[in-house]
């Protein structure tokens, strides 16, 4: 057995133990008119937890840990214009069953991104640290642009506010996101695509492993493989399979779990996870996302007019 397929097994493994541990709390998780674990209604995040862990930290902190490294991520987001990131104040670290987190990768242990050669390149830049990323409008990141979803598999959380709506039949689920709105569908009923049909979010098909949706997603685009996160991006392949796996562990808080097979950037199977918390006002808002449209048109047209007055600049010197 070679070492991805080993790692593959072990996590199954894993999964049905942290599905019997889940299953054996004193919560019990509602149920639809069809009997199904009820994920319906608003869930959201906003912290300052990042996808990969800094250096020396442990996984779970302390409270005053989590508080020293919730302001240090926040200062480093000084300067950005989105008022978002303001309005609701400070973020604070993610939670996970009441534990604070000082990363989203949870596998492997150092909380590190297991990039390949070809996965260090291409993702060795931040959107949103400005080190890179303002050369050709092809460098801009999806969700600058509004063709990307923080809700496409693996879902992703920010430091604002960003909230996703669930709504379940016998046999699709659908999870619309505020931000960035493609509706995603999770297809409960097996239902497949044909390989040459590929998107940005993949394609999800979904089964319940007692009170646990499972969601399986292929067929992703071998176009604009980089998600957006706070630090470097993530990579996804056309050749990329995805696992997730969502479980309501209490009436405000929706486990959210997912494992990274790609072995297109990545040396080896990857896994991360967080909560969500249910937002009781359970309203999603239109998102009217125009960005794409029209800024990026005019910037080019701009630096277009840079340009020509600069050669002009110079014939006139001469």
């Amino acid at each position: 057995m070679n070492a991805r397929a080993l790692y593959i097994a072990l996590s199954v493994c894993l999964f049905h133990t942290w599905s019997f541990a889940q299953s054996s709390n004193s919560y019990q998780v509602p149920k639809t008119e069809h009997g199904q674990p009820d994920l319906q209604g608003v869930w959201s995040t906003r912290f300052n937890t990042m996808l990969e862990r800094p250096e020396g930290l442990p996984l779970a902190l302390s409270p005053e840990q989590a508080a020293g490294l919730a302001e240090a991520v926040y200062q480093q987001l000084s300067g950005n214009d989105d008022p978002d990131i303001d309005i609701y104040g400070p973020p604070k670290l993610a939670r996970v069953k009441g534990e604070y987190r000082s990363s989203v990768i949870v596998y492997p242990e150092n909380g590190v991104l297991p990039y390949n050669e070809l996965g260090t390149q291409m993702s060795a830049y931040s959107y949103f640290k400005g080190d890179s990323g303002f050369d050709h409008p092809e460098q801009r990141p999806g969700v600058e642009r509004c063709v990307e979803s923080w809700g496409s598999p693996p879902m992703r959380a920010f430091a604002y506010q960003l909230f996703h709506g669930i709504v379940q039949t016998s046999d699709k689920i659908a999870i619309i996101s505020e931000e960035s709105v493609p509706l995603r569908v999770i297809h409960m009923d097996g239902q497949g695509r044909p390989d040459a049909i590929r998107s940005f979010e993949g394609h999800s098909i979904g089964h319940w492993e007692g009170d646990t949706l499972v969601v399986e997603t292929s067929h992703y685009s071998q176009h604009n493989p980089a998600r957006a996160n706070m630090g470097r991006p993530m990579l996804i392949s056309s050749d990329a399979r995805v696992t997730e796996r969502f479980t309501r562990v209490s009436e405000d808080e929706l486990f959210y779990q997912y494992t990274v097979d790609d072995p297109v950037y990545y040396t080896e199977p990857w896994r991360g996870e967080f909560s969500f918390s249910r937002d009781e006002r359970a309203h999603i808002y239109e998102y009217s996302c125009h960005e794409g449209n029209y800024s990026m048109v005019g910037a080019l047209r701009g630096a277009r007019v840079m340009e020509a007055q600069a050669k002009q600049g110079e014939k006139e010197q001469r």
